[in-house]
């Protein structure tokens, strides 16, 4: 993707380096060379030391009270002010008769022979020589001379995943969330992210429109609180990490079909984990593997033809460069319900069948009902781009300003990813399926307490609250709460039976 390139300014090493045409000759009928006298350009005046011109006037050094200095090369300079008596002096000749007032002494005159002209680029301690390539976060930068008398990173211009100028904005703003680098996302940009980490493709008005279900349960029947894994110990599917693979549609359908086939046969068939990548690489029809899929698609299948474990079939896509946005080969193919071979030979599985799913009513009170009667629930996130930040708290989306520069924005030092004094961004965000496990109040805050909502991502445990996170409830912040579906559980007698070879959810 092609990018325009802003200039971030870093520290720059600079010997001896100007154009001699900008000055003017230095005539040749003096006894004394004529340099400063020439420029007019001494910032220290009368006999009085360094640390007595700096204590008069404030300045030592000025780089820019130069005059170009006859050698073999053309670039050497010496200067007149008072920084060029230090210990390796670079004075110009008459600097000490026109400057100070004094007779030179011999020794501080220029050896022009043993000066250099090298330029640098600094970032973070470390020097860089021009032309080095450097990778800052998502953007690649080079070293380059500007006009002469120093050297930037030039970088492109991307927006990042992780934005560090974002997070004393957030963490400030008494948001009721924090905002931190997440190592799953270092180094992406957020168009990258956005990309590889979603998948899941935003409902259909024809998808909308499905029958939405009541539940009688009494408001005052449900709890302040509610965790799923406590209510249903070692029946909840654990956290899982999708990879570089938009495969979230295929996540949570399959961690939510292993919840309620958990829960609803009363621990026969725990630790089942159905396979994701069965999902994945078989749910073909109208689907897009690694880059995204339908969830009522994924839901037909379900019904249709099943899925295996884990452990018959294991998830790879996204996990290796190699399978990087790659939805692998299908293995289990048809309609055949006797139990297939499995792509790991040492297992055998069972295909695992859903009943269709039904839609719950767009209602804090109802979801609720629904999670604390027959366990998680799985929903429909839009996703904002400060969530890749997302360390811990209550998320609430907080619009950022863009990063992209305006054009009087000048930078300097070890700046990157600045903001710039623009607009907010007009997100649009991209679609993600999670699974919501539970409710809660947040007390953190004792003048507002936060109602949230539980949930499951498919990042990995390094992300968030050790890969789960707590969102606003009952404000359908993020569209969390407009596309909430479940699965109930048809098991009899012998569905109960291991051996069956073919068991519905």
């Amino acid at each position: 993707m092609a990018s325009s390139s802003l200039i971030i300014t870093s520290s720059a090493v600079l010997f001896l380096l100007t154009l001699a045409v900008l000055f003017a000759a230095v005539p040749a009928d003096h006894h004394t060379p004529r340099y400063c006298a020439v420029r007019g350009c001494c910032n220290v005046t009368g006999a009085i030391t360094i640390s007595e011109a700096v204590a008069r006037t404030g300045i030592a050094r000025n780089d820019k009270c130069h005059a170009p200095y006859p050698t073999s090369n053309p670039t050497t300079l010496c200067y007149c002010d008072g920084f060029c008596q230090r210990n390796d002096p670079d004075c110009c000749p008459d600097f000490y008769e026109v400057c100070l007032g004094q007779i030179p002494p011999p020794e501080v005159i220029l050896d022009a022979s043993k000066t250099e002209t090298i330029l640098l680029c600094c970032h973070e301690g470390n020097d860089y020589q021009v032309g080095e390539v450097l990778r800052i976060n998502c953007n690649t930068c080079t070293c380059k001379p500007v006009l002469y008398e120093f050297a930037t990173f030039v970088c492109e211009q991307r927006d990042c995943a992780i934005n560090p100028e974002a997070f004393g904005e957030i963490n400030d703003g008494n948001f009721g969330w924090s905002a931190g680098n997440q190592t799953e996302f270092w180094g992406a940009s957020k168009d990258d992210a956005m990309h590889y980490r979603l998948g899941t493709m935003k409902p259909t008005a024809a998808v909308l429109t499905m029958h939405q279900i009541q539940n009688d349960m009494p408001p005052e029947a449900i709890p302040e609180e509610f965790d799923a894994r406590a209510q249903w110990p070692g029946l909840v599917e654990g956290v899982q990490n999708q990879g570089n693979c938009a495969s979230s549609w295929a996540m949570s359908t399959a961690a939510t079909a292993s919840d309620r086939l958990a829960i609803q046969s009363n621990g026969t068939f725990k630790y089942m984990h159905l396979s994701p990548q069965h999902l994945l690489s078989c749910n073909v029809k109208r689907q897009q593997g690694c880059a995204g899929g339908h969830l009522d698609r994924a839901w037909w299948y379900m019904r249709k033809r099943g899925i295996v474990t884990e452990d018959c079939y294991p998830y790879l896509s996204g996990t290796t460069s190699d399978m990087q946005m790659r939805k692998g080969n299908c293995y289990i193919k048809g309609r055949d319900r006797v139990p297939p071979f499995c792509p790991n030979p040492t297992i055998r599985s069972q295909r695992f069948m859903s009943t269709p799913p039904y839609r719950i009513a767009q209602d804090e009170q109802q979801i609720q009902a629904e999670i604390f009667t027959n366990g998680p629930v799985q929903a429909v996130f839009n996703v904002k781009s400060d969530f890749f930040m997302y360390n811990g708290g209550v998320y609430r989306h907080v619009p950022m300003k863009t990063t992209s520069p305006a054009s009087n924005v000048v930078f300097t030092g070890d700046q990157t990813n600045v903001q710039a004094d623009g607009p907010l961004e007009d997100e649009l965000g991209g679609w993600h399926s999670v699974r919501i496990l539970g409710w809660g109040v947040d007390s953190s805050y004792p003048n507002r307490p936060l109602k949230y909502w539980l949930c499951a991502n498919s990042w990995g445990t390094a992300w968030g609250e050790q890969g789960l996170f707590r969102v606003i409830r009952g404000e359908n912040e993020c569209d969390i709460e407009k596309f909430v579906v479940g699965v109930w559980a048809n098991i009899d007698t012998d569905m109960m039976n291991p051996i069956k070879t073919n068991n519905v959810i």
